[in-house]
């Protein structure tokens, strides 16, 4: 008897923490433990937003937002009001940009993709090649885009969602900005909600 006691007993106290450590895990993933978004407010927001940018078929966009600096968190939020039935276009964010010609983009299309690029005069490096994420939001709804950079890695998130982590050391700093692109025979126009800063 005495053995079923203890062997009770340690079955309740297994359990217990078992159950203890699922809640807390819930409890941590609620609060964003597994997208460590800044809490405290952005050191810096653009203003005159929303802005709506469009591009013509088959063009580019880009709007630098004078923001320059290093290590960051940089978190902007964009919805599609025209495009292709296809959802087959861009937009997102820029960082790092020397300029208009030399810049990354962190983007995603109304299809579902997301993809990340370093531009250099014209010439498109995919540092993430474009590829489905299931936490894109699809067609006309509203995606919020992430990414933190120290040093020469960058971690990108897609509505609070980590996609992947990036190295590369072509720019460490560099002003941010926002991009779109009409990759087929239709215009392009996408309606930038807010740009936040996080210095790092």
């Amino acid at each position: 008897m005495a053995d079923e006691g203890w062997l009770r007993k340690s079955l309740i106290g297994s359990i217990t923490v078992v159950l203890t450590g699922a809640l807390g895990l819930i409890f941590a993933l609620a609060l964003g433990w597994n997208s460590p978004r800044p809490i405290r407010p952005p050191d810096w927001q653009a203003s005159g937003f929303p802005l709506d940018l469009k591009t013509s078929a088959q063009e580019t966009f880009l709007a630098l937002l004078n923001h320059p600096g290093g290590d960051f968190t940089l978190e902007v939020e964009a919805t599609p009001l025209y495009g292709p039935e296809s959802g087959f276009n861009g937009y997102g964010l820029v960082y790092r940009a020397q300029d208009t010609t030399h810049y990354y983009t962190f983007a995603v299309g109304s299809d579902g993709y997301y993809g990340i690029l370093r531009i250099a005069n014209g010439d498109e490096t995919a540092l993430a090649e474009w590829q489905q994420f299931p936490h894109v939001h699809r067609r006309q709804e509203t995606n919020r885009l992430r990414v933190t950079c120290v040093g020469t890695i960058c971690h990108f998130y897609i509505n609070d969602e980590y996609a992947v982590a990036i190295e590369d050391d072509a720019w460490l700093n560099g002003d941010v900005g926002l991009w779109g692109r009409s990759y087929g025979n239709e215009r392009v126009v996408i309606r930038f909600l807010s740009a936040s800063i996080w210095i790092e």
